[in-house]
């Protein structure tokens, strides 16, 4: 489990918060990081990453700081930067060294995951595309078997056969005890992935809930005139997407993670969050009263 409880960071060279209040407990899962370039997705990764620290608040995971020096915790996690680069001319050859930290490194899984994404391993880094050397580099990060990995803005540089091949492997590589957060400002690149969500703008974090929590609370649906008490809609040929208060009666819709991270970023946000707010106040009280 991570938890982050009002988190705050600030770069020393610009004096605003990078961070600031952010809150949220994610299970193991693959959660989807979304927000803007900007919005301080990185900077957030590092800090669960324990690469760099709050100016105030606290990150645990399962009641650890990811920052602490115990060689087994960061055993445990491991995070791929966009632009990541290795010190080894190839895959393979960095694999062999670098692994040796996580115990729960698969081999075998490493190679069916260059192999998925038409590598062998042998090309000399130096020499890949762009693309190429950002597959080798999540072959690898998938098949470390931690128990919290981070990828930010693994889909840049990528096609769109193997942005597909991606999210199959994510799926395929994730256990039911590990937390993968996937940092993005596509969010539609890899959707029906997702366990949940948080999404970022201009250091805060506007909302973070799993997809059963949002089910719970909101509908998506595509209708050709939006309904009088939607929350949200786009107007698409044909008709409407539509977010709109979920009804216990009715089926749960699967979340539209992009429409949700649209409505967030416009003028509907602060009745679509004042809706959530009360939902949330409603569901407590009847608990109590229960």
């Amino acid at each position: 489990m991570i938890e982050l409880d009002n988190i705050r960071f600030c770069y020393r060279r610009k004096g605003l918060p990078a961070l600031d209040g952010v809150t949220a407990t994610l299970d193991p899962g693959i959660y989807l990081l979304a927000g803007e370039n900007g919005a301080g997705k990185t900077t957030l990764l590092h800090i669960i990453a324990g690469v760099a620290r709050p100016a105030s608040g606290t990150c645990r995971i399962d009641s650890l700081d990811p920052a602490s020096d115990n060689p087994a915790e960061k055993g445990n996690i491991f995070m791929l930067e966009e632009n990541m680069r290795v010190p080894a001319k190839t895959i393979r050859k960095f694999a062999e060294i670098h692994s040796r930290f996580y115990p729960d490194f698969s081999a075998e899984r490493f190679l069916a995951n260059l192999v998925t994404f038409g590598l062998s391993g042998d090309e000399k880094l130096t020499s890949l595309s762009f693309g190429n050397h950002k597959k080798s580099l999540l072959a690898y990060a998938l098949a470390l078997g931690v128990d919290v990995l981070l990828l930010d803005e693994p889909t840049n540089g990528l096609d769109i056969q193997s942005k597909e091949s991606l999210r199959r492997m994510i799926a395929e590589c994730t256990s039911d005890h590990q937390t993968v957060i996937v940092a993005t400002h596509s969010v539609n690149e890899l959707d029906k992935l997702f366990d949940g969500a948080m999404i970022m703008e201009k250091s805060h974090l506007l909302y973070a809930a799993t997809e059963d929590d949002t089910v719970g609370a909101l509908a998506f649906r595509t209708r050709r005139n939006p309904a009088e008490n939607a929350l949200y809609y786009e107007t698409v040929p044909g008709g409407a997407l539509c977010i709109e208060p979920a009804d216990g009666d009715d089926e749960p819709t699967r979340v539209d993670w992009r429409l949700l991270y649209s409505a967030l970023h416009s003028p509907r946000r602060d009745a679509l969050l004042g809706y959530l707010t009360k939902r949330k106040a409603l569901r407590t009280d009847n608990s109590m009263t229960d």
